[in-house]
Order: structure tokens, then sequence, then C-alpha cells
């Protein structure tokens, strides 16, 4: 039985390389799996073992081992760059929610005060890790690494028998365009409430100032807006944490587009 999904001869474990290689596409983008604090030795241990384990049940849709080198080339640049695709709608999802951070961080006045991101490298409003965390949280209460995983696997069904030059299809191409113009458009609509705040903010401050041109009121608009940002913040945390995890599952949807695409 044991040899039935475990073949003793070695050479049988050639295509095991297709899974390890999609893995690692899959880790470069894919939430939790793609984090710059988790060495690159266990990234690499850790697609060895999923593939150790997966390839039983991938093995009757993986494609026979080329024996040119070409086709070894070829072969190894297709399962990364569709392992690459199959993380890269939960990260744009992902990269949404930043998005929306770091305008509800400028709205707020959190701009002036920036951290910098390990994970992204760059500067942010200190907004973008507290929602990092909580598409983090979100990501494994919900189980989306499970959902990740099968449609890793589900991933050998529907791309079985594809051609090397499923790149110069349109019809991919137009939906991952589609997809960056959602980005923003998320982003918008989750900062909305606190742009709303932060208009009606400014423009009592700019009435205060004409009424009372004596006093400085622009020095207490900063504290007030912060105030007033984190009590909208605590009054729409709940739908706000129901939107993120819209988000984050519509991305699978957005997943199987994309293989089916390919």
């Amino acid at each position: 039985m044991l040899s039935e999904l475990y073949p003793y001869a070695w050479n049988n474990y050639l295509d095991i390389s297709c899974v390890l290689l999609r893995l690692l596409g899959l880790f470069l983008l894919a939430p939790a799996f793609n984090h710059r604090s988790i060495p690159a030795v266990i990234k690499v241990v850790l697609a060895f073992s999923l593939a150790l384990a997966l390839y039983p049940v991938v093995r009757p849709y993986l494609t026979p081992f080329p024996n040119d080198l070409y086709g070894i080339i070829a072969l190894a640049v297709r399962e990364t760059l569709i392992g690459f695709f199959l993380g890269f709608s939960i990260h744009l999802a992902v990269e949404s929610i930043h998005t929306a951070a770091q305008f509800i961080g400028f709205q707020m006045g959190f701009g002036v005060g920036g951290l910098m991101d390990p994970q992204m490298q760059s500067s942010v409003t200190v907004l973008v890790p507290l929602y990092g965390w909580v598409v983090l949280m979100l990501f494994f209460v919900l189980n989306l690494h499970h959902e990740l995983l099968y449609l890793f696997v589900q991933s050998f069904r529907i791309t079985k028998g594809i051609e090397n030059s499923f790149l110069e299809q349109g019809e991919l191409m137009k939906l991952i365009m589609g997809m960056f113009g959602e980005l923003f458009v998320t982003a918008v609509r989750m900062a909305a409430p606190f742009t709303l705040l932060a208009l009606t903010s400014n423009l009592a401050v700019g009435v205060l100032n004409r009424l009372i041109p004596q006093m400085n009121v622009m020095l207490f608009s900063f504290p007030i807006t912060i105030l007033l940002g984190l009590i909208v913040f605590y009054l729409v945390a709940p739908e706000l944490i129901d939107f993120i995890e819209n988000i984050i599952t519509g991305s699978g949807e957005k997943t199987l587009a994309i293989l089916k695409a390919l």
C-alpha cells in the first residue's frame, strides 16, 4: 500500500519538483507564508514537506518530467508562475486592506509619525501594522490557509495539460488588470467613513477659526481629529472586520478565475 503512494524507484520522484516549485511560487505571495520574519530555510523545508505530503494526491494530474534541458527550464518557470498566480489574488486583497489603512492613517493625522514596515520595507502609518495583524488573524481563524491548500491541490486538476504560452492570453491579462483596479476601489470604500470624518472635522475647524480668530483653533484640530478617528474606528470595528473578512474570502473565487483563465 505504501509503495503505491510512494514508489521505491528514485526516478519516479522527479516530477515531485513540479509540486515543490509550485509551492515555492505560492509562498512568494501567500499571506503568513511570505512573511519576512520566517527564515528562507524554514520556507523551503515547509514547502518540501508539503510537497511530499501532497504528492500522492496530485500525482495523477502531473505532467511527465521532460528529458531535455529546455523542457526542464520551461517546466520550472511554468510551475513557479502558476504558484505565483495562486497567491496573487489574496495578496492583492491584503494589499488593498493595507492601502486602506494607509489612507485612514493619513485622514486621522498619523501621517506625520510613520513607522518602517519590515514586511514591505517602506514607511507606513501606525494603522498599517495593526490592520496587517488583523488580516493575519482572520486568515487563520477562518481556516483560509486550509482553503488555500485545497485550491493548490485543485490547481493541478484545472491546469492539467496547460501550454507554456498561457501568459500570452488576453483574458488573463484583462482579469489581472481588473483586479488591480478593484484594489484601489476597495481601499477607498474602507476609508470612506474616515474620509467623511476628516472633511467634517476640517470644515468645523475652519468655521471656528472664522468665528474665533483670536483662538488658535488649528492647534487643537490634530488631537481632536485623532480622538474622533479612534471613536469612529471603535464604532465601525465590527462592520470593518466583516468587510475585511468578505474581501479575504472573496479572493478564493478570483483565484479560481485566474486558474481557469490560464
